[in-house]
């Protein structure tokens, strides 16, 4: 037998290997590089389709400006030059090169803000125009060449209704340039063609040389590829003529498409240069294992054998035999680091299990486990401390469907499983589990794939940890922010229902047509509701009271036909406001209970806010109480929205809101009728809701127990004493006369010397002749500013005290900012509110005329 170096065996065992290397190399060479397709392809892809997304948005866009336009009521009352500069301020807000038009049904345009109102304008017919006029939904046409601009252009068309019939067409046209910012080279691969052509294939925007392709079809074997999907990876030719991989995608919603061409030379580039560095690192490491090889060989030889018999004994537990005839000191040495490893392994082997036995009382105190799971055969594999976590031995995962995990988190560790199977990685959740003793835990898991040499994911390892402690102090903070955003909800309820009576009370005084007893009655109601609101506002110097459910009532004997009438007053404005009706009818002898005067009225405001709330324009409400041996009932019944069986259980709780409905707009109940409940139970009392169904109304009964003794009388406050009004001196500057001269009259019809100006310039001559108490300054004068304007009306001594009202059509917290810092009293936002302008015209007016009695 020939006997050999061991030197010599091992360069060619590493010979031996080297030629199935080289095929596993080429092999993982061609996967890699079809891999690095498959990837830049779909990344590609999902360039394209995120592009498509951005075209959506962009047309959206576009077309939710037309339909704002379109809803403008100058459209409505026919005054086209008030749209076309409604329409050029909107399109100059949304950005630059978009136009509005506005056609009739023949094609005539009748305004174009690319033009001065009142130029002539073309015929422009269109098939999206008749198609819009046919079905009376928004369109979006292909490129055309624009009639008045001459260039390419797209157009958003929507219908403009006057009634129930569709009258005009109003577009809003862009060109080119809309989809710049959006082919940027952020955006698009470098050297690759990025398009965006409309249904018929036509080119409407390139990030390369627009100028020579915008309004040209794309190549034949795009627009081929296109016909026969929405969707996909074309070879194609580029308009300069250069050989490209297309990817291309439709919108679903325009019908347009974006395309990306990457030049092939670009992607083999991109695809070989890895593959080349990989060629290059691989070659380099089989030449280093080949010198390695020979050179470790001649040292291994030599050692070999001598470390034969120590290791035998390592391996037999034994103590390694004492070598001497070993002429390498290596051998020597390693021979001698052999003893001391059994000696060291026998140590550690007994460390190691007291540690052990610490870690697995560590994952008990923690509630935390190992697991490991092989997906051939299902077999889990655990740590001690998991059965200790749920109370039971770890069943095959196969059986852990509605025994350890219920349905729905059965349906997440499948989902789980699957995704990392396919995927690889690692991933975390949070799971319900059944513990042996019936009750639901929360576990934390976090799982990772286990991949053989192939890549294939093969076993799922990883931990789970009880964290039922933490899921149940989380739930506890979640439960303190809503009863502290509850707190919050009543306060703001509390404080809000004594308002409408006040402001309504407000309005009334400002008239001068009022008589004293009537007068007298309406500051009683304001007085009563202002004591009322100062009540709330002592009870929320205690806040803390009422955060721990302390919240004391200051219980008097009172008569609950006063506590309804009270509720009534507060209802009025919005019964006027949706001209409803509302039948009342009261006990005809005093009836008792002892309770909080202010809570049970605003439990019966509550009541009657919902019922006018919850039911349509002029329907009908009815309160009522009846007299039982021991208790008394309020019932509030309305013929509105109704309720579903399933709001009635829950209509009481916080926060409850019914199902929106397209015949339901204001949604369901809200927090008015939880508080409405607490207040009937900390009177004793007991409240429930009835309702035969949707549409058929909903009756509110209240029940409380009566106080038999007679209730003492209460002496009201005396009438307050009338204020009295002077006519003011209105300055109106603004610089569209027609805004000006409506809200002239307006002023003027309600008593007061009006002057109108509509240069500031001008304005700051007359406001030292016309000595105005009031000043009504549009913001965006000519020439200077309503800011300056009023800086400069409050230099002058005979305006240094005027009462500024800034009318403006901004309204953003730095526009009021911008305004209190100029000097304005007062912002208001057109189209203004007049009502808001009368309550200062009128708060103007009664302190000058209090002033001139004082004088």
């Amino acid at each position: 037998m020939i006997r050999r170096p061991l030197r010599a065996y091992l360069l060619w065992l590493v010979l031996a290997t080297l030629l199935p290397g080289v095929v596993g190399a080429s092999l993982l060479f061609i996967h890699q590089y079809e891999k690095s397709r498959s990837q830049y392809e779909r990344n590609t892809m999902q360039t394209v389709r995120a592009l498509v997304h951005t075209l959506d948005s962009k047309l959206m866009r576009a077309q939710a400006i037309a339909q704002t336009v379109s809803t403008y009521d100058a459209l409505q009352e026919g005054d086209f030059a008030r749209v076309h500069r409604q329409a050029r301020e909107a399109l100059l807000l949304a950005g630059p090169g978009m136009t509005a038009v506005l056609r009739d049904r023949n094609g005539q345009q009748i305004l174009n803000t690319r033009m001065p109102y009142g130029a002539p304008l073309p015929l422009d017919p269109s098939d999206g125009l008749n198609d819009v006029f046919a079905s009376g939904q928004p369109a979006i046409s292909n490129l055309f060449i624009s009639r008045v601009s001459h260039q390419p252009a797209a157009s958003i068309d929507v219908p403009v209704k006057i009634g129930s019939q569709v009258a005009y067409v109003l577009s809003v046209r862009i060109g080119p340039g809309y989809f710049k910012d959006m082919l940027t080279p952020k955006s698009v691969p470098d050297g690759a063609r990025a398009s965006v052509f409309d249904r018929n294939g036509v080119i409407f925007a390139r990030n390369l040389s627009p100028e020579l392709f915008v309004g040209k079809r794309v190549t034949a074997p795009l627009y081929e590829a296109m016909a026969r999907a929405k969707e996909g990876v074309t070879r194609s030719i580029s308009q300069e003529g250069t050989e490209l991989r297309t990817f291309y995608s439709n919108s679903q919603f325009s019908g347009w498409s974006v395309g990306v061409g990457v030049p092939r030379a670009k992607l083999n580039q991109a695809l070989f240069e890895p593959l080349a560095a990989l060629v290059t690192g691989v070659a380099l490491l089989f030449a280093i294992g080949l010198w390695l090889a020979w050179q470790i060989g001649g040292r291994l030889a030599g050692s070999v054998q001598a470390l034969r018999a120590p290791a035998v004994a390592l391996g037999k537990s034994e103590t390694p035999p004492r070598f001497t005839q070993v002429h390498v000191k290596e051998a020597a040495e390693v021979a001698e680091a052999i003893g001391a490893a059994s000696l060291l392994l026998s140590e550690r082997a007994q460390a190691l299990a007291i540690k052990e036995a610490e870690l697995r009382d560590a994952h008990r105190m923690a509630r935390f486990g190992t697991w490991h799971l092989t997906l051939a055969t299902g077999a889990v594999e655990a740590s001690e401390s998991v059965e200790h976590i749920y109370g039971r031995p770890l069943p095959p995962y196969g059986e852990q469907r509605g025994t350890l995990l219920p349905e729905e988190s059965w349906h997440k560790t499948e989902a789980l499983q699957r995704e990392l199977v396919r995927d690889g990685g690692s991933a975390r959740m949070q799971l319900q589990v059944l513990h042996a003793d019936g009750r639901r835990i929360w576990i934390d898991l976090h799982c990772e794939a286990v991949q053989d040499a192939d890549g294939r994911v093969t076993a799922l390892r990883g931990t789970i940890q009880d964290v039922t402690d933490r899921v149940n102090a989380e739930e506890a903070l979640r439960q303190a922010d809503q009863r502290k955003n509850e707190f919050l909800a009543m306060l703001a309820h509390e404080l809000r229902n004594p308002l409408a009576p006040i402001a309504s009370g407000a309005q009334l005084l400002g008239q001068d047509s009022l008589d004293p007893a009537r007068t007298r009655q309406i500051s009683d109601i304001i007085a009563r509701q202002a004591r009322h609101m100062a009540g709330l506002v002592d009870d929320l110097l205690d806040v803390s009271r009422v955060t721990r459910g302390l919240v004391a009532l200051s219980k008097a004997r009172i008569d609950i036909n006063e506590v309804v009438l009270e509720a009534l007053e507060q209802v009025q404005e919005p019964l006027r406001q949706k001209r409803q009706v509302l039948d009342s009818a009261l006990l005809a002898a005093p009836a008792y209970v002892m309770g909080d005067r202010k809570r049970l009225v605003q439990v019966v405001g509550n009541l009657l806010h919902n019922a006018v709330k919850f039911t349509g324009a002029g329907g009908n409400l009815r309160v009522a109480l009846a007299l039982e041996p021991t208790s008394l009932r309020i019932v509030v019944a309305d013929d509105g929205i109704g309720m579903l069986p399933a709001e009635l259980e829950r209509a009481f709780e916080m926060f409850v809101q019914g199902e929106r409905t397209p015949d339901r707009t204001q949604g369901g109940l809200g927090i008015g009728l939880a508080l409405v409940r607490s207040l009937v139970q900390l009177h004793g009392g007991s409240v429930r809701v009835e309702s035969p169904g949707p549409g058929l109304g909903s009756t509110f009964t209240v029940t409380l127990p009566r106080c038999a003794a007679r209730a003492a009388s209460a002496v009201e406050a005396g009438p307050a004493q009338d204020a009295a009004a002077r006519p003011l001196k209105v300055m109106v500057v603004d610089d569209n006369v027609d805004a000006a001269q409506v809200l002239a009259m307006y002023v003027g019809a309600a008593g007061h010397e009006v002057a109108i100006e509509h240069d500031p310039f001008a304005a700051l001559v007359l406001a030292e002749r016309f000595a105005p108490d009031v000043c009504l300054l549009d913001i965006g004068l000519p020439g200077m500013d309503g800011h300056e304007l009023a800086r400069r009306l409050r230099a002058l001594p005979g305006t240094a005290r005027t009462l500024l009202v800034a009318v403006t059509g901004y309204g953003q917290a730095q526009d009021r900012e911008a305004s209190r810092q100029a000097g304005f009293d007062h912002h208001l936002v057109k189209p203004v509110d007049m009502a808001a302008l009368e309550r200062i015209l009128t708060a103007t007016a009664v302190a000058g005329g209090q002033a001139g009695v004082s004088a």
